[in-house]
C-alpha cells in the first residue's frame, strides 16, 4: 500500500472514531440498564431474592453441621449396604498400587476387577461425595476383599 493509501486509511479511522464518540456522548441514552439506583440492599431484599429463586441462607456453623451430618449418613448408608457383601467375601488380601496420574475412577475400576468391591461406580461416588478424592495418596496399600468403602478410604488417605 502506498503512502497516500495509508494516510487515507488513517483519516477514515479518525473520522469514524469521531462519529462514534459524538453519537455516544451527545446522543439520547434511553438504555434502562444504565440507570443508577443508589439504594442500600437490606436483609429483607436478600431474603426475598433467595425465596424467589428457591434458595435459602444458612450460617457457617449450621453449614458445617450439615456437611458433618451428610458425611455420617453416607458412611452409615454404605455400612448397611455392605454388610451382606462382607459375608459373601472371604478375607483375602489384595495389594493396590496407586501411581501418579491415576484418577479415583481408575482405582475404583481396579478394585472392582479384583473383587475387593462390588461396584466401581458406587465406590467412586462415595469417594467424591465424601470429598476424599483430594486426599488419596500414591503408594502401595494392603486391602482385604469385603472391606467397607469407609475402611478402604481410611487406608488410602492415611
Amino acid at each position: 500500500m502506498s503512502r497516500k493509501g495509508f494516510q487515507s486509511f488513517a483519516a477514515g479511522m479518525i473520522l469514524s472514531t469521531s462519529v462514534l464518540a459524538a453519537t455516544h456522548f451527545f446522543g439520547e441514552n434511553n438504555d434502562k440498564a444504565t440507570v443508577t439506583v443508589n439504594r442500600e440492599v437490606t436483609e429483607n431484599d436478600i431474603k426475598e431474592y433467595l425465596i424467589k429463586n428457591g434458595q435459602t441462607a444458612v450460617d457457617t456453623k449450621e453449614y458445617d453441621e450439615l456437611i458433618a451430618f451428610k458425611e455420617k449418613a453416607l458412611i452409615e448408608k454404605q455400612k448397611q449396604a455392605e454388610k451382606p457383601a462382607e459375608e459373601k467375601h472371604q478375607q483375602e488380601n489384595y495389594t493396590l498400587k496407586i501411581v501418579d496420574g491415576m484418577a479415583t475412577s481408575d482405582v475404583s475400576r481396579i478394585l472392582e476387577q479384583e473383587g475387593v468391591i462390588e461396584s466401581a461406580s458406587e465406590f467412586n461416588d462415595f469417594v467424591i461425595n465424601g470429598n476424599y478424592h483430594t486426599k488419596v495418596r500414591m503408594g502401595t496399600f494392603q486391602l482385604k476383599k469385603g472391606m467397607s468403602f469407609s475402611e478402604i478410604v481410611n487406608v488410602l488417605v492415611k
